[in-house]
């Protein structure tokens, strides 16, 4: 056999072992980013969830509100916890502001995580603040890494509509949407 048909054949042998580990090495980050873009959306994807339910919950008062418009000073409350109420369409049906409010107030605390609300009259006007709160459980980078909010200067600092509650000591999304029922 000539030589140059040798030489051939010692070069063609393949792949070498340190090829196909460099290969597994870029799949692997690859796979790794995925998997992190794909938790990154599910959790844009929840958020944006808890904010359609909590834009849900404000209309659904707003329009009750305007059902009841010669009673619409009766749906002030500053209540922010679950009343035992039997929401039953007989009872919906009734369109008494009590009975609206305890049943808005059950689907918030159900919907929501920690989820809060409060109605105010802005002073003399006709206008009134429906003001919808849930936990914020977007973590965020601080000197000590990424985590939750710990205290009431990190949870403001550099968020819109962030609120301190305490107790329980934890951050809370706020959303106020101001009516004219």
């Amino acid at each position: 056999m000539p030589s140059f048909m040798i030489n051939r054949r010692r070069r063609e042998r393949g792949f070498s072992l340190i090829e196909v580990l460099v290969a597994m090495l870029v799949l692997a980050i690859g796979l790794l980013g995925l998997a992190a873009l794909q938790a990154q959306g599910m959790r844009f994807n929840h958020d944006a969830y808890v904010r359609t339910s909590a834009t849900n919950l404000a209309s659904d008062i707003i329009d009750k509100m305007r059902i009841n418009q010669a009673s619409a000073a009766d749906y002030v409350t500053t209540t922010t916890t679950p009343v035992p109420a039997n929401c039953t369409s007989v009872t919906v049906a009734l369109n008494t502001p009590q009975a609206d409010l305890d049943c808005w107030v059950n689907r918030i605390e159900s919907s929501l995580p920690l989820g809060r609300a409060t109605i105010a009259r802005q002073g003399t006007t006709a206008l009134y603040d429906i003001t919808i709160m849930w936990l914020d459980r977007e973590p965020r980078k601080f000197a000590g890494g990424t985590r939750l909010a710990t205290t009431a200067g990190e949870c403001t600092t550099g968020r819109a509509n962030r609120t301190w509650v305490a107790p329980p000591n934890q951050c809370f999304v706020t959303q106020t949407w101001s009516v004219w029922p």
